[in-house]
């Protein structure tokens, strides 16, 4: 029987001895034992290292986008599909562009303040800018743990930007001429699932008619842009997002569910899924007709109304939160805050004419 390219320890792990970079007392290397469960797992952490020593052993030339690359490989490719777009999206769009040439030893903390400060002067809303900062810290962090570079720079970098836009249900009124766009603009069934069932965007878009049952629709994928354009299929955004939604009795008036063929329901000119510049132009287009004098309504305000119109029918706050796929009752409970307050202010005249 051939010997095995690694020994096996006491806890079943293949595993090989490497120094550690440090020397014992007697000025003999000290060494640490990396384990995995398979040679091939092995052998792929070992070859991580490499990489990771050899950048190390040149950081003078090591620029930002060449070590990004490293970090993610090495840090953020076993994270959900959703994950690793957004730290595609944040790296791609904001750091790369300012600072990805150049070399990771030039860069200092003025250069990543400035990326933050820029995006505070266009508006960007503060949650946003938190998040490149994390990425930032995160980004720089590991560099400084595998010396390639001395410090982190971006370990006092402050972010501001404006506040997050606050979402909110649809006036009586707005249902009213939304629901009418509903029934006669070539878009109108795509918005209609929004309202009548408060679906994320981009779980609308990958909707099939095998998603539609006779009495529910079942939602289990999304379509992502992670290129800004062409629609890439992924997993709901959180495990929460995979559920079923009863179909409203007058969701039936707007949508034809007997009409809906296998494939996917919302396609471009090609057929295939809509592409990102698709959807913005028939989304707008829906919203003119619909608000020819114009409206801050965005898709998320449908799913906003979603939970507030399921409140209104005296639907349980748990419940709200399963249908609506929200990972956190958190975020149902600001929907409901929101929706009591409503309810107290046009409960007000009442109040005053008791007796």
């Amino acid at each position: 029987m051939p010997k095995a390219k690694y020994p096996k320890g006491a806890d079943g792990l293949y595993y090989k001895s490497i120094p550690n970079g440090k020397l014992r007392a007697d000025g003999y290397p000290q060494y640490k034992k990396i384990r995995a469960k398979t040679i091939k797992a092995l052998d792929e952490k070992l070859e991580k290292l490499e990489r990771l020593s050899n950048l190390a052993a040149d950081a003078s030339k090591v620029t930002v986008d060449q070590w990004e690359e490293q970090w993610f490989t090495s840090y953020k490719a076993n994270l959900t599909e959703s994950s690793q777009n957004f730290y595609f999206y944040i790296y791609k769009n904001h750091i790369s562009p300012a600072i990805g040439t150049m070399k990771i030893i030039d860069v200092k903390e003025v250069h990543c303040q400035s990326i933050l400060t820029k995006m505070a002067n266009q508006n960007y809303a503060k949650k946003t800018v938190k998040s490149v900062r994390s990425v930032l810290y995160s980004l720089f962090d590991k560099a400084r743990m595998n010396r390639i570079i001395p410090f982190n720079p971006c370990e006092h970098l402050t972010a501001s930007g404006s506040p997050q836009k606050l979402r909110r249900a649809l006036t009586d009124e707005e249902r009213a001429a939304y629901l009418k766009a509903c029934k006669s603009h070539e878009f109108g069934t795509f918005a209609a699932f929004l309202y009548f069932f408060g679906l994320r965007r981009g779980e609308a878009l990958a909707l099939t008619g095998a998603d539609i049952c006779a009495d529910k629709i079942i939602i289990s994928k999304q379509l992502t842009f992670p290129d800004n354009n062409q629609p890439h299929l992924a997993a709901p955004k959180t495990a929460a997002g995979v559920r079923e939604i009863p179909i409203p009795t007058k969701a039936r008036f707007y949508i034809n569910f007997n009409d809906i063929e296998s494939g996917y329901i919302f396609t471009g000119t090609t057929g295939k899924p809509l592409s990102y510049t698709e959807l913005r132009r028939k989304w707008k287009s829906f919203l003119e007709y619909a608000f020819p004098e114009g409206t801050d309504i965005t898709e998320h305000y449908l799913r906003h109304n979603y939970c507030s119109m399921l409140f209104e029918n005296d639907v349980d706050l748990l419940t709200v939160k399963t249908l609506a796929g929200h990972e956190s009752v958190s975020t149902t409970l600001e929907i409901y805050t929101h929706y009591t307050e409503k309810m107290q202010k046009s409960a007000s005249p009442k109040v005053i004419s008791i007796g």
